[in-house]
């Protein structure tokens, strides 16, 4: 019987656990993350297994918004903490470049390639890893942009678009420490953190109008579906990576169409997205797993088998990528990287 209330005892600490941690959370944020982290799998999927078919216009549309939508997030959410920030993002940037370099060097040697050409700068990230760098970049930039003065918000964001504009006319440096990158996505971020004092962009479509906020978002994103349709030929993905100089002046304007394709889509996003909590929200919980360890499992595949199987199946393309955004989502994973920091004071970093 002592056994018996115990059990209930544990039982019902750790529904009171579970039901704390529900209140904290932002469901809403987090079933977003999972629809991004979805889709930048699929694009990763589709860019290293497919066979740019017919799947390649989809992988367009999703290079044009999906990590300014990621940023805009990590903008919201993001505070000024560098002690635990960097205990975290540091051992982590460091563990994977670590890791995706050996996986190219024994890749070469599986071909009878010499592997020390392949080179290890630790200044110029490997593939995904640029979102680290990035985001690391924007959180030494907290306190220098951080006011809730609007006018000193809005010349902040002009500035940004003009950088972001601006960094297309130098030449490419192999995209060290991913600063193309940080000055072309900084729009996205500053949006995102600014937002979290105004609230414009998350209570539009919420406290006014909600239905018509719903349609007007569809049907902007219906437009823009059309407009990568009709001109699928002369759009270059490339142009929505946001690493690449300018080719000529036609690639500038394709990054304002891009800022602008983005902006709408993180309004479609925020509009028709559940914000309660649904069976995938856990999926948006544990985004970083996902965003790390896929790209070590994609180096693996893109000269496998398995590519030749699938890459002209887009079903199957669309089954990989949720198998491995489901799979790469377990808790314990995450668990596992949370433990990958420089130990410090202050309590676990979330």
């Amino acid at each position: 019987m002592h056994r018996r209330k115990m059990h209930a005892i544990i039982g019902d600490m750790e529904d009171n656990k579970t039901h704390i941690v529900d209140k904290m959370r932002d469901f809403h944020f987090d079933n977003i993350k999972a629809v991004l982290i979805f889709l930048v799998v699929l694009g990763h999927v589709f860019r290293n297994l497919g066979a740019n078919g017919d799947e390649y216009l989809v992988y367009k549309i999703i290079y044009s918004f999906h990590m300014p939508a990621f940023l805009f997030i990590s903008g919201y959410f993001m505070k000024y903490n560098p002690k635990r920030f960097f205990a975290r993002m540091v051992p982590l940037y460091l563990l994977f470049q670590m890791i995706q370099t050996l996986e190219h060097m024994l890749l070469a040697f599986a071909k009878g390639l010499n592997p020390m050409d392949v080179k290890m700068d630790l200044f110029t990230p490997r593939w995904t890893l640029w979102y680290l760098v990035v985001l690391m970049i924007y959180q030494l930039l907290i306190p220098l942009i951080d006011t809730d003065r609007k006018k000193h918000q809005l010349g902040f964001l002009v500035l940004s678009v003009v950088l972001g504009l601006t960094i297309g006319f130098t030449d490419d440096t192999d995209n060290f420490f991913a600063l193309s990158r940080a000055f072309v996505f900084l729009p996205f971020f500053l949006l995102g953190f600014y937002e979290r004092k105004n609230h414009y962009m998350v209570t539009y479509g919420t406290d006014k109008r909600p239905g018509l906020s719903k349609l007007i978002s569809a049907a902007a994103g219906g437009v823009m579906i059309i407009f990568f349709w009709k001109l699928a030929g002369k759009i270059d993905p490339k142009d929505f990576f946001g690493s690449e100089d300018y080719a000529d002046l036609n690639a500038l304007l394709w990054r304002l169409f891009g800022w602008l394709f983005a902006c709408v889509w993180i309004m479609i996003l925020l509009n028709w997205v559940p914000k309660k909590r649904i069976p995938f929200s856990r999926i948006g919980q544990n985004t970083m797993s996902i965003y790390l360890l896929h790209g070590v499992l994609l180096i693996l595949l893109e000269d496998s088998l398995l590519k030749t199987v699938i890459q002209n199946s887009i079903p199957a393309l669309i089954l990989l990528s949720v198998a491995i955004t489901v799979g790469l989502s377990w808790g314990k994973l995450d668990q596992m990287l949370r433990k990958v920091r420089v130990p410090t004071k202050s309590s676990s970093l979330s």
